[in-house]
């Protein structure tokens, strides 16, 4: 059980790290430009490819399968990584946003 829950939390950490990765962060607004380019700005997937809440629910069809399905210490590995990142950069944020 102990394992299913830190699968599970960190499979929702996972998914919005990976869904801000694809959203909204500068490496991937190639991505997100050539999309725009090949549909047009109008298009519905220009939309999914700038909706946070849209890419979310692929992004989580993608990730939770694993998180509930294999909740082991390689899953968990995996997870970790993006989690982590979402953590880091939470705090970072945080530890700037006081200085100023």
């Amino acid at each position: 059980m102990d394992m299913f829950l830190i699968s599970l939390v960190l499979g929702f950490l996972a998914v919005t790290r990976i869904t801000w990765f694809l959203v909204e962060d500068r490496l991937s607004l190639g991505y997100r430009t050539w999309v725009t380019n090949k549909w047009g700005e109008q298009s519905l997937p220009a939309y999914f490819v700038y909706c946070p809440w849209c890419t979310s629910v692929w992004v989580s069809l993608l990730v939770m399968p694993w998180a509930i399905l294999f909740p082991n210490k390689w899953v968990i590995a995996a997870l970790a990584v993006p989690a982590a990142s979402l953590v880091a950069s939470m705090i970072a944020e945080k530890i700037s946003k006081d200085q100023e």
